[in-house]
């Protein structure tokens, strides 16, 4: 899909109708990877891939996902909040390029059960992913919706 129709096309997903395959996955850790991070610090973060029913039926808020993909950071402050957005922005755009269903996530982390995320570590965003039947048709995008100032 185009870039532009994509972005027209994107919304939050909450009804999922199957798991992702590895192959979806492996383009989805590809996006996320090639994110920009603040300073280039990429070993301050860590991607956990939660697809085990025991683990997902302790997250609260996902909508019945059947995968999860948690952004965690050491120590995070104001940029590495940022990295993580683009992190998972990056990874929401590839899965519904692939027309997969997708939604941004932070419900979830307070309810990822201790030894999920990598010691050292402090989940800061999540991304619900999964099959989807949801059609993605680019819409109209208001230029209100966001007061822009420009100067020249």
């Amino acid at each position: 899909m185009e870039v532009f129709e994509m972005i027209k096309s994107r919304k939050a997903v909450r009804h999922y109708s199957g798991q992702i395959t590895d192959e979806q996955l492996q383009k989805i850790l590809t996006a996320a990877n090639a994110a920009a991070v603040g300073m280039g610090e990429f070993d301050n973060y860590r991607l956990t891939v939660i697809q085990k029913e025991d683990v997902l039926n302790k997250l609260s808020g996902i909508y019945n996902a059947p995968t999860v993909i948690v952004v965690s950071a050491k120590d995070p402050s104001v940029m590495e909040d940022i990295s993580a957005g683009t992190i998972v922005h990056n990874m929401e755009l590839m899965a519904e390029d692939q027309g997969l269903g997708a939604n941004y996530n932070m419900a979830s982390l307070g309810s990822i059960p201790d030894g999920v995320v990598p010691n050292g570590f402090k989940p800061i965003f999540a991304l619900t992913l999964g099959q989807t039947t949801e059609k993605f048709v680019p819409r109209e995008i208001s230029m209100d919706k966001i007061k822009t100032n420009i100067i020249k």
